[in-house]
């Protein structure tokens, strides 16, 4: 960019700092609100076209850094040299006198907004834009999907956990009643038997007094003739 965008190049030109509220790309510099409307008036240029300087930051910035003036002569560029692909001003053209294809800048770049290299352009960034919208609404159907599976998923492991513990639970019950019926089985069979050893011990109890009694009150020839 030639220009400093940001500052009234009209007024810089008379060592006034004022600062630009549009951007003139035919004359390459940035106007004040005065000198804006002596712009839109003046006969060499009120068939200019400007751009607000808040629009004109939002290009990019390669795009700022392209000037429409020769950098080496302060020259409005004029030609176009296709021979070195380069724009030139009516002081450079001189040292082109060789070049074939010279060809008038303005006639080069008249209607390249409506060309159809242009419109291709548009329609290509306009293609890989949808593209970009479909491919988001995909992704974000994607995400929508995986969070209900998800939500799916943890129900069916909620609902196995508990079928799984209502088994478990069934599971404990049947074992703990099996255990209760042989506990209470063998406890059956262990009081029997303690029954019938506390009988034995009663009669051996008995049988012991008897043999006692016997000895001490009996004669010898009751003991061995009984």
């Amino acid at each position: 960019m030639a220009s400093n965008w940001s500052i009234c190049g009209v007024c810089d030109n008379r060592q006034i700092t004022k600062p630009s509220v549009v951007w003139c790309s035919e004359c390459d510099e940035g106007l004040c609100g005065d000198c804006r409307e002596h712009h839109s008036i003046s006969r060499a240029s009120r068939n200019h076209e400007t751009v607000s300087i808040t629009e004109y930051k939002k290009l990019p910035k390669e795009i700022l850094k392209i000037a429409t003036v020769c950098k080496i002569h302060n020259e409005k560029y004029e030609l176009f040299c296709r021979k070195h692909d380069c724009p030139c001003c009516k002081i450079c053209v001189k040292s082109h006198n060789d070049c074939k294809g010279l060809t008038d800048i303005n006639e080069l770049i008249k209607n390249v907004k409506t060309s159809n290299a242009f419109y291709e352009i548009e329609e290509a960034m306009l293609e890989v834009a949808e593209n970009i919208e479909r491919i988001k609404i995909n992704r974000e159907n994607n995400l929508t999907s995986l969070e209900k599976q998800k939500r799916e998923i943890e129900e069916e492991i909620k609902q196995t956990r508990t079928k799984i513990n209502r088994h478990l639970d069934e599971l404990q019950n049947d074992l703990l009643k099996e255990l209760k019926a042989t506990e209470e089985k063998e406890n059956s069979k262990i009081q029997k038997l303690l029954t019938d050893v506390k009988l034995k011990e009663r009669d051996i109890t008995q049988f012991k007094e008897t043999v006692a009694n016997i000895k001490q009150h009996a004669s010898e020839l009751q003991i061995f003739w009984p």
